[in-house]
């Protein structure tokens, strides 16, 4: 039996309820969905002593639009990993987290040019039940990377700098890639995969999230 996870999907444009619906179909879950920029924290906070994990999605908001609802998810997720509860950022979720760590997220071209389509993480020392020399394909889709860490992080992955992010002391893992990536957002939002990436890269994701969730025991 699975714990509960939340989901949280930090949309400002389109909700991506199809990456929801595909963690819960493939991955087996048992999730709920949190959209914070339509109630703020209020259904996180319903379901706080019943939830033992989260994932943070990816936003078309970067975290220095400073939006209202930023700052305060920010603080909750930290508050529920000093806890104990893992949280899982996946792009935005990532910077957001790592940012509330005191990390430096910026564009990584200077023009805003987006990044699109799967790149591949190598992982660079053993954490948890990952080890040195493996990797991951996993879908990208976006525009600021985290520069700079905080001193409390460690980068574990690499493709970018800081493709993978893990806390030193708390059960967070972030990835700048979008491991949750759906069929609908893979043809969608990223476009220019072929058939083969875009397998290879969603079951990449898959295997990611798994591993994450099954060391510390929510699946």
């Amino acid at each position: 039996m699975t714990k509960q996870i939340a989901i949280i999907d930090p949309f400002v444009k389109s909700p991506v309820i199809n990456c929801f619906n595909g963690l819960v179909n493939m991955l087996g879950l048992q999730a709920t969905y949190h959209a914070p920029s339509l109630s703020g924290l209020q259904t996180l906070q319903l379901e706080r002593d019943k939830t033992h994990a989260y994932m943070i999605l990816g936003s078309a908001s970067n975290v220095d639009d400073y939006l209202p609802w930023h700052a305060p998810l920010a603080q909750f997720m930290e508050e529920e990993l000093r806890r104990g509860k893992p949280v899982m950022g996946c792009c935005f979720g990532h910077q957001l987290m790592c940012h509330q760590f005191g990390s430096e997220v910026v564009f990584y071209h200077e023009n805003q040019e987006k990044l699109l389509g799967e790149r591949e993480i190598k992982i660079e020392i053993d954490f948890w039940d990952f080890k040195k020399g493996e990797s991951f394909h996993i879908p990208v889709t976006h525009r600021q990377y985290v520069k700079s860490l905080g001193p409390d992080l460690l980068s574990v992955g690499t493709g970018l700098p800081n493709d993978i992010v893990i806390h030193r002391t708390l059960p967070f893992i972030g990835t700048q890639g979008h491991p949750e990536a759906s069929d609908y957002f893979c043809k969608e939002d990223i476009k220019i995969l072929s058939d083969e990436e875009q397998k290879l890269a969603q079951n990449d994701g898959r295997s990611l999230i798994l591993r994450f969730f099954k060391h510390f025991q929510i699946l």
